[in-house]
């Protein structure tokens, strides 16, 4: 499966002090997740979360996917490229995930750091 689309919206968001972290890629603005764009009705959608909660070992990023039709959940990430306005992911089931954003500075570097562990 390759998945591939435009996230219209990003979000990135901690809890428990930043033990639970999730990213969210959405191909188009649903306000009950949260999002500022109002939308009437959703044509079925693309959309990935990346999830980690390092409260309880063992540590690992799960990816869960929806592809407008079928959705699929918890494999973990084999490669990761993370640029300013792309992320491309492998999965260890050989799924692959390219998906093209525009996000503001600060959620951008919060990916950044929590996908790739990179800090300023």
């Amino acid at each position: 499966m390759h998945l591939v689309f435009y996230a219209k919206e990003v979000n990135y968001a901690e809890a428990l002090g930043g033990d639970i972290i999730q990213v969210t890629f959405q191909e188009y603005a649903d306000p009950d997740l949260g999002s500022t764009v109002v939308s009437t009705s959703l044509p079925p959608y693309k959309y990935i979360l990346l999830s980690a909660n390092y409260e309880f070992p063992p540590y690992t990023t799960n990816v869960e996917w929806i592809n407008g039709a079928d959705d699929w959940d918890g494999d973990s990430i084999r490669e990761i490229d993370l640029t300013r306005t792309k992320l491309k992911l492998i999965l260890e089931d050989g799924c692959s995930i390219e998906v093209s954003f525009q996000t503001d500075d600060i959620t951008y570097q919060n990916i950044s750091s929590f996908l790739l562990g990179e800090k300023g």
